[in-house]
């Protein structure tokens, strides 16, 4: 039984410390604790990653609803209603001349 740490385990999982633990804690990846301390079995990280291919269709777990075919959005949804119902006028003041209100906020804070 080779047992890594949290911090040799998400290196090798490539993801983050605090990721590796939310995942540990959520039971998706089984790991034991020593002492005050958790340690994720080489094994179940590597079972962990599980590759996929191109083109591979998604599957859902128990109790989550997954669409059987994915719909592209198009002229005939009902969506499409709401194409453009925000009316924008471009840019504002302030997003045009940013630089120009941050340096004027900055100079009137370090005046003496």
């Amino acid at each position: 039984m080779d047992l890594l740490t949290v911090r040799e385990a998400a290196a090798m999982l490539r993801v983050s410390q605090v990721t590796l633990r939310r995942y540990v804690a959520s039971g998706k990846l089984p790991a034991v604790r020593v002492g005050r301390n958790v340690r994720i079995e080489r094994a179940a990280a590597v079972e962990f990653v599980v590759p996929t291919a191109p083109g591979a269709t998604a599957t859902a777990e128990p109790g989550s609803e997954l669409p059987s075919e994915a719909k592209l959005f198009t002229r005939d949804s009902p969506f499409w209603e709401l194409v453009g119902f925000i009316e924008d006028d471009g840019p504002t003041d302030m997003s045009s001349d940013k630089y120009k209100y941050l340096a004027e906020a900055y100079a009137d804070l370090h005046e003496e």
